[in-house]
């Protein structure tokens, strides 16, 4: 059952990231700080270039080690940012790049596969400091 986590939260992101791609949330702000715009990105977290090849294989070896781990750190954070991976692993595949849509005023654009992995992060680290 606990593995369906990880199958909603690739969901979720590959959804709003079709609709991000189909213009649907074009010109929508939040607030002074989100807005969403869609953007193409070729690289790596915050735009650095790394070639496509590499990012898919570090992604496949970060899922294998992940995979390999999830007993030892715990299912949740795990889930998250095994979700968040296959998200991000997906559009590279298929793609050739990240959909991003999410846009912090002059700071970065990111997607929800991007904060999947990000809670994922905080939840392992949680799990470790206790």
């Amino acid at each position: 059952m606990k593995y369906w986590i990880i199958l909603i939260l690739f969901l979720i992101d590959r959804i709003t990231k079709e609709m991000a791609n189909r213009h649907f949330f074009d010109g929508i702000k939040l607030n002074f700080v989100i807005s969403f715009n869609l953007v193409h990105n070729y690289g790596a977290a915050l735009g650095i270039y790394i070639p496509r090849f590499l990012l898919i294989f570090f992604s496949f070896v970060a899922l294998i080690v992940l995979l390999l781990l999830y007993k030892k750190l715990g299912f949740l954070g795990i889930a998250f940012i095994l979700g968040g991976l296959l998200g991000n692993l997906y559009d590279r595949v298929f793609y050739g790049y990240v959909i991003d849509f999410i846009y912090m005023n002059n700071f970065f654009v990111f997607n929800l596969a991007d904060v999947f992995i990000t809670l994922g992060g905080f939840f392992l680290f949680l799990k470790l400091i206790k």
